[in-house]
């Protein structure tokens, strides 16, 4: 279905209940906290099924990645349980392979999905503070954002040294 109304370079941004350009930073906020549940869409997909906790863990990332976009709006969808749970499964993460260097961002393909969706994420933050000067953003859904490129981040180690492949310090 095509309804042709953004061809012109506008779209409808719920956040706002109006028609803005595409490149607003409310639209481009959006934009890449969609960009980055995709990744972990794809890296969910890719992790193999023995990894039920990662799994589990990447679900739940997902969930809450729609709900960051919720609090983005105004309607509170995040929770101090929200900030507590990315900051335990961070630490359980990297509890499992402390690192003892910067690594390169590679791996498996669901660890390399991984880190894609880390620095998606990390974008996403950056578009949050640039929109938050203007817009009211929750500072609980930034708090949220920073611990999230922290947990996957955390995951895709793991899942990278889980799956044999060896740390590549920097």
């Amino acid at each position: 279905m095509f309804t042709r109304t953004g061809d012109e370079g506008t779209t409808y941004c719920s956040l706002l209940n109006e028609r803005v350009p595409k490149d607003h930073v409310l639209v481009e906020l959006m934009g890449s906290l969609d960009e980055a549940n995709s990744f972990v869409g794809l890296a969910r997909s890719l992790v193999p099924s023995y990894m039920t906790d990662v799994l589990a863990d990447l679900e739940y990332i997902q969930r809450l990645i729609f709900r960051v976009g919720y609090t983005a709006s105004g309607r509170v969808s995040v929770t101090e349980d929200d900030l507590r749970r990315l900051e335990d499964m961070a630490d359980n993460y990297y509890g499992r392979h402390p690192l003892k260097n910067f690594v390169l961002p590679a791996g498996p393909s669901p660890a390399a999905a991984l880190h894609v969706a880390r620095a998606v994420v990390r974008r996403a933050e950056r578009v949050m503070v640039r929109a938050s000067r203007e817009y009211k953003i929750d500072p609980l859904a930034l708090k949220i954002v920073n611990r999230l490129s922290s947990a996957l981040f955390a995951l895709a180690v793991y899942v990278a040294t889980a799956m044999g492949y060896p740390e590549e310090p920097v």
